[in-house]
């Protein structure tokens, strides 16, 4: 009973959101291809297809019925909520500041301010008299 349940809630969710319930209009398609054949004996069904699906639109007499075709147009619109727009972020990238002409090795404002007599100095080399 499960598994009954789980395949007709599949089913119901394919012909909902999706383009599966273009399958029960197949009925349809053979109906048209049968009036074709009635008007043109040299129909076949390749060739009803070809007209039908692979050349362009072209507006006929019966174009109302060629419309209620199988897959000739999309009903499902929720297939289209799907589709994500992505915008790539737009990067400005400023010119780099030219460096200045002169340059400083010693900058005199951060000059360490020790003395002589100051307890944490560099060492020194002992003088051998």
């Amino acid at each position: 009973m499960k598994r009954i349940i789980g395949i007709s809630f599949i089913f119901l969710y394919l012909l909902a959101y999706t383009e599966c319930h273009q399958l029960l209009r197949f009925p349809y398609l053979l109906q048209h291809f049968q009036q074709h054949c009635a008007t043109d004996p040299d129909m076949d069904f390749r060739k009803f297809i070809k007209i039908h699906y692979l050349s362009p639109l072209v507006i006929t007499d019966d174009f109302k019925q060629d419309q209620q075709l199988p897959f000739r147009n999309v009903d499902c619109h929720t297939v289209n909520t799907l589709i994500c727009v992505y915008e790539p972020p737009l990067i400005k990238i400023a010119p780099t500041a030219t460096p200045p002409l002169i340059f400083f090795s010693y900058n005199e404002v951060n000059k360490p301010q020790f003395s002589d007599f100051d307890i944490f100095q560099p060492p020194r080399q002992a003088a051998l008299i």
